[in-house]
């Protein structure tokens, strides 16, 4: 029993890994790209306890020149192999995206299980998915990314016993990842997301005649509890990344009349898979309908900078980029106020036509916050108007 507790905290024990190169950080100095990448690799950290892993220790590498072999050099991977035999770390995660073959070769070089900062990222949104939209979204991700790394990829699903946390659930249950299973799940779960999608748009479809304002950000920002205040909710808000990836709208009457909706949406990280982002079209579609983004930003995060940019490339990348945004500064109760004040200055453009600070734990600038919806929501037109006329089959009435 010892030995065997033993090997199953070797096998969640995992090295991390942070690549970085001055020419794959849009032309920093190697200084900068050093400290974007030891930036990074504190997130990896919290990604890797998030999915179940215990995070041991890490380490930085300068990559002058992606090796097509290993990815790094031959020393740098031998040196990063005795540092996880050091510190007696049955996994290796990578904050960058390997290639199939690097993933191979990995597994043969290290004899250990190999991961890269998507594979942690598809495992947390497994664990965190509780609706059937949710869960059907997420496997569709993981099978995408399975048949794009199937060599050498999920070395551990053969396994019947122990092994790695990331291998429990498929790996249980013995699933052979080859081809032509993995194109059944994909077809299975596209089949399904096209029917959770209709019932989406017949719900977007009813609600078009509201101003309708949606909450994006970084996970862990605060949206959820922002959600909770704004509306009177009690909807799920925990300190913890992708506390929760199911789209959440509720409903707020001003006393003059005037109705917002709004809505919470899965957080952005940075190095989002883009399996994540294609499965999740439907929910993220929320973001696109918006007459408003409210941009919620960690005012007491060291990083809110790097993450604000992080959260405008990806509304970029999914085509928001006509509505209206407002950045929301949240948690300025724990923030130094002369970041609060850096903060502002960068938001005055990306689209933003104004700044709020606010807390949602202290309530400061809520009633500014407040005063914004309603500003928006009054002035709102009614342009959304419903495709269709109404009648008794639609489901807002």
């Amino acid at each position: 029993m010892h030995n065997t507790r033993q090997d199953n905290t070797r096998a969640n024990r995992c090295y991390l890994v942070a690549p970085f190169s001055p020419e794959h950080r849009d032309g920093r100095s190697t200084s900068a790209a050093r400290s974007v990448a030891a930036t990074s690799l504190q997130e990896l950290g919290r990604l890797c306890e998030a999915a179940g892993l215990t995070s041991a220790a890490g380490e930085l590498v300068h990559v002058r020149r992606p090796h097509p072999a290993l990815y790094l050099g031959q020393g740098q991977a031998e040196r990063v192999i005795a540092h996880a035999e050091e510190y007696d770390a049955g996994v290796i995660v990578f904050d960058n995206t390997l290639s199939p073959v690097h993933l191979r070769n990995w597994a043969r070089a290290a004899h250990r299980e190999i991961y890269d900062r998507h594979a942690v990222i598809l495992e947390i949104f497994f664990r965190r998915a509780k609706t059937r939209e949710s869960q059907l979204q997420v496997e569709l991700a993981r099978a995408k990314y399975a048949q794009s790394h199937l060599v050498g990829m999920w070395q551990h699903l053969g396994r019947q016993e122990g092994g790695s946390r990331l291998a429990r659930g498929e790996g249980e249950q013995q699933i052979e990842l080859d081809r032509r299973r993995l194109a059944q799940r994909v077809f299975r779960a596209t089949q399904s997301l096209k029917k959770v999608s209709r019932q989406r748009e017949l719900q977007r479809r009813g609600r078009a005649e509201f101003f309708q304002a949606t909450l994006v950000g970084y996970t862990n920002a605060g949206k959820s509890s922002l959600l909770n205040v704004l509306t009177g909710s009690d909807v799920r808000a925990a300190n913890q990344l992708f506390a929760s990836l199911d789209s959440t709208t509720r409903r707020r009457t001003f006393p003059d009349g005037t109705t917002v909706l709004l809505s919470d949406t899965v957080g952005f990280i940075s190095q989002l898979p883009p399996e994540l982002v294609d499965a999740f079209h439907s929910t993220l579609e929320e973001v696109l309908e918006a007459d408003l983004l409210l941009i919620v930003l960690d005012a007491a995060d060291p990083n809110a900078e790097e993450q604000f940019r992080t959260t405008i490339g990806i509304l970029s990348d999914i085509g928001a980029t006509k509505n209206h945004r407002v950045l929301v500064l949240n948690k300025t109760d724990q923030a130094d106020p002369a970041s609060v004040h850096g903060l502002g200055i960068l938001g005055h453009g990306s689209g933003i036509t104004e700044v709020i600070p606010v807390s949602a734990h202290t309530g400061e600038g809520i009633a500014e916050l407040e005063g914004c919806l309603k500003k928006h929501g009054t002035v709102f037109s009614g342009g959304h108007l419903p495709p269709y006329s109404r009648g008794s089959d639609d489901p807002a009435s």
